[in-house]
């Protein structure tokens, strides 16, 4: 876990309503009754799904002009290269060297088609895979983290990258718990919950779904919102379970709503005022203007990465004095889709979604 205070981003006018649509399914309802509402509404009888739709469809990505799949815990690429197979699971396989199915709720934990439901799974790096097993996610502190994962092999370290990249890293307390990297914590959260929810699944002491992890879940939640690649990735599950998504994807309240007695989070419900960070337009096409204010003069490291964790642009990196600072992001060297904006200090990390459209 990157040195971050958990706080309620102080966005400003229109860069923080973008986001895909969310809609309030059951309004009115909470608790025990909403959850028999979901299950009722979103569980599968039948998934149709298998290994090869969910490389060849569902998470199939272009990048430099290459189909193929990425690792949700490292952002590392495997094109489809038909070596060793042109079968799209055993093509990105490589042997052990590639991708394979993750489930997020463990598979060993799930029985009947709760087992095959692909909302849970995700492709993810083969050793990272096998390190996560059924080990319960958590925030991990910095100095606790055993292993660190990013990119393509070796892909895994000891010691801790550079503050400004930490973000970009799944995280192992080794036999203990496993933290995924910022952008795929929130994706975490909605599908646990789901499972969770839809599929009621028995828990033990493999994965224990308490309360502590609940809480962890929430926050991520609330500090890695659902974006468009995800909201369009339910839809692309949706045909292969009788046209049933994720409804905690369509539906940011319902994590609260249904589970009302979780405690409030400092990402929901605390209001420190450490600093704020914003971004007009959003999207931008030819460049969007970036408002970041800090409570204290200090360091700040503000850079602009893709959505494969790859740095784009250097904004700032040096100190930075209290108050607002004006920044650009220049749209002219970014094609067109989903970045993000990071900004890392001693003390805390800030991280605004931006779009670039055509």
């Amino acid at each position: 876990m990157a040195l971050r205070l958990l706080l309620l981003l102080a966005l400003a006018g229109p860069a923080a309503a973008q986001g895909p649509p969310q809609e309030v399914l059951f309004p009115g309802q909470t608790g025990a009754e909403l959850r028999a509402s979901l299950r009722a509404a979103y569980r599968p009888s039948v998934v149709t799904g298998d290994n090869d739709d969910l490389y060849s469809i569902i998470d199939r990505t272009t990048v430099d002009g290459k189909d193929g799949v990425v690792g949700v815990y490292t952002g590392y690429f495997v094109p489809f290269d038909c070596d060793p197979s042109c079968d799209p699971s055993q093509d990105v396989f490589n042997d052990g060297a590639g991708i394979n199915q993750e489930h997020t709720w463990p598979k060993s934990l799930l029985a009947g088609v709760a087992e095959d439901d692909l909302h849970n799974i995700f492709p993810t790096q083969v050793g990272v895979n096998a390190d996560r097993a059924n080990l319960r996610f958590a925030e991990i502190p910095d100095e606790e983290t055993d292993r660190w994962y990013r990119g393509a092999p070796p892909y895994t370290q000891t010691s801790p990258p550079p503050l400004g990249e930490r973000d970009l890293y799944s995280e192992l307390l080794t036999g203990v718990s496993f933290e995924p990297r910022e952008g795929h914590e929130g994706n975490v959260a909605r599908a646990l919950f789901y499972v969770y929810t839809v599929h009621d699944p028995q828990t033990n002491g493999a994965f224990p779904f308490d309360t502590a992890q609940q809480e962890t879940l929430l926050r991520w939640h609330a500090l890695d919102p659902v974006d468009q690649t995800e909201y369009d990735r339910t839809f692309r599950v949706a045909p292969f379970q009788q046209d049933k998504p994720n409804p905690f994807v369509l539906d940011s309240t319902l994590i609260r709503r249904a589970y009302p007695d979780l405690v409030p989070t400092a990402a929901e419900d605390e209001r420190p005022a450490a600093a704020a960070l914003a971004a007009f337009p959003n999207p931008f096409r030819d460049g969007t203007a970036v408002r970041l204010t800090l409570a204290a003069p200090g360091p700040a490291h503000v850079a602009v990465y893709d959505a494969l964790g790859r740095r784009v642009a250097l904004l700032h990196d040096g100190p930075l004095p209290a108050g607002p600072t004006a920044l650009d992001v220049p749209g002219d060297d970014l094609p067109p889709g989903l970045y993000a904006l990071r900004v890392h200090t001693g003390e805390l990390t800030l991280s605004l979604r931006l779009v670039r459209v055509r």
